[in-house]
């Protein structure tokens, strides 16, 4: 509160960080820039409640394994364990399954200090407008103190991968979203198959030695990462290196473990990612237009077009809202060349109605986000109340939100730029 104080006189903007996983400059700026990564740790377990109160930079990881020894756990998280929650909430991470809405939408209360210094409470009963606009917010509404989310009981689940023909799997689509608790699959956009994976919640006992199962797909992401640094000498080595890898990797066999070493994997290439959220019925078209696109331009990624599912969110910025969703990854190495896919990929994504995920990389601005959301303007409104001077403002969000405007100039409800601001 004291920070927020003194940047406010001195005229400085404040960003929060956790982790600096994002894949642009949502954390920069040339003001004050706070590390909460050491503000962590688990405030109260609430049994009664089903729920769990978390400081800001609490890594998901270390909230899992804590949240384990008490016999709990998260319903549902995205693959990167390493993320902090206040990191994770504001940008809408998910994880995927269609009964799973983002990690937002499992938040019962957070807290949260204003640009006038005050620290707010926030619940559903009490505020439900500003409580969901400050579930996935960017960071511009304020800095999160705690957050507070629903737990579970501590469960296994069973991991079953397996490959089959890209066009079958597009078919049955609508049924396979449905046939496991937790679905996701995975593509290299030059071939024609598709590796599946199913997660089932189950009753069995661990597999002998699971707790190494999950750096399986560590192992494939080095994997890519070397080709990576090949193609930098020859791009057309992608196709090559990537088939021969294919050929010697062995169908890895179910397995059962705890969750969230089910969920996640430690990730130590660096790469740049782009995703975005489509209304689920336009995944399987904007799949086949995507591996046109892809094939007609010869440019490829090591790393595979990854796809996942889940349920919808109300919060009014997350890319879940008011829809069940799918979400298209697509993974390249932090090289130039590779910069082009990108462009081709968010040029299908944005014909399909996709929205960019706020904390990876994209190029759209408020005028494109805009009609994409229909509680744009309840943001916007909210925002100009609680930071009616830019406090927690930068250039990323000037660029995605529009500069911080009054309530009645705000981008209204369908999307439409208020006179004068277009």
């Amino acid at each position: 509160m004291d920070l927020i104080g003194r940047a406010r006189q001195q005229g400085l903007t404040i960003r929060a960080a956790g982790t600096g996983h994002s894949f642009n400059s949502l954390a920069c700026t040339d003001g004050l820039l706070l590390d909460l990564s050491g503000y962590r740790g688990i405030v109260d377990i609430d049994r009664a409640a089903m729920s769990v109160t978390v400081r800001p930079g609490t890594t998901l990881w270390q909230l899992s394994a804590v949240l384990d020894r008490e016999g709990l756990a998260l319903a549902n998280i995205g693959s990167l364990g390493d993320q902090t929650v206040a990191g994770a909430v504001s940008t809408g991470n998910h994880g995927t399954g269609m009964s799973h809405p983002p990690l937002s939408g499992e938040i019962t209360a957070l807290r949260l200090v204003t640009a006038d210094g005050r620290a707010r409470t926030l619940d559903g009963g009490s505020d439900p407008t500003t409580f969901n606009c400050a579930r996935t917010a960017l960071g511009v509404l304020g800095i999160i103190t705690a957050v507070t989310l629903r737990c579970v009981p501590r469960f296994r689940l069973r991991a079953a991968d397996q490959d089959e023909p890209l066009d079958r799997l597009l078919d049955r689509f609508d049924a396979w979203t449905t046939s496991a608790e937790h679905v996701s699959f995975t593509w290299l956009p030059w071939t024609d198959n598709a590796s599946t994976r199913a997660l089932h919640v189950t009753a069995d006992a661990p597999t002998r030695g699971a707790g190494r199962r999950r750096y399986n797909a560590t192992v494939q992401e080095v994997r890519c990462g070397l080709v990576a640094q090949a193609a930098r000498v020859s791009p057309s080595a992608v196709h090559r290196l990537s088939d021969r890898a294919a050929r010697r990797a062995t169908s890895p066999r179910p397995y059962v473990d705890v969750s969230h070493r089910v969920f996640t994997f430690p990730q130590p290439v660096r790469f740049l990612a782009m995703e975005h959220a489509l209304p689920l019925e336009r995944v399987v078209p904007a799949i086949r237009e995507l591996r046109g696109a892809l094939r007609r331009s010869d440019l490829h990624s090591p790393y595979s077009v990854l796809v996942r599912v889940g349920a919808p969110d109300d919060a009014p910025l997350s890319p879940a809202y008011g829809r069940a969703t799918g979400y298209i990854n697509l993974t390249i190495p932090r090289t130039a060349a590779h910069i082009e896919i990108l462009r081709i990929v968010e040029h299908v994504m944005r014909e399909h109605e996709g929205r960019p995920h706020w904390g990876k990389a994209h190029t759209a601005t408020a005028e494109v986000l805009a009609p994409r959301y229909p509680g744009w303007s309840a943001f916007l409104r909210t925002r100009a109340q609680l930071d009616p001077t830019g406090l927690f403002g930068n250039d990323y969000v000037d660029r995605v939100l529009g500069p911080n405007v009054a309530p009645h100039e705000a981008i209204g409800d369908r999307g439409e730029l208020a006179a004068g601001k277009g």
